[in-house]
């Protein structure tokens, strides 16, 4: 019996990510990535979500830069502040008019 209540757990918390994917909002996610970046929501933008076992990770744009965020969730009951990565872990579209002195700024 204490297997099963075990196992039980076990494949409920499992899919916690899973779940808080469906059911946080972007909203919610371009809140907390505004928090984390500095910024306001309305100036960020959410793109590529992905629920894992008990997170969910995401990439917030904001202008021309882009972060690697996630946060942790319980079922998307609860969930954490979002914390996001610097912005040249994304690979950002080349620029046709860059050169050197722009690429050596990061903006390009």
């Amino acid at each position: 019996m204490k297997k099963l209540a075990l196992l039980t757990a076990i494949s409920m918390l499992t899919a916690c990510g899973t779940i808080g994917n469906t059911i946080i909002s972007d909203q919610s996610l371009q809140d907390k990535a505004a928090f984390a970046l500095n910024t306001t929501s309305d100036k960020v933008k959410i793109s590529h979500r992905n629920g894992g076992i008990d997170d969910i990770r995401f990439v917030a744009s904001v202008g021309r830069k882009s972060y690697q965020c996630y946060i942790t969730t319980v079922a998307g009951v609860v969930s954490s502040d979002a914390i996001c990565s610097g912005s040249r872990s994304v690979k950002q579209k080349h620029n046709s008019n860059c050169n050197a002195l722009l690429r050596a700024a990061g903006r390009c």
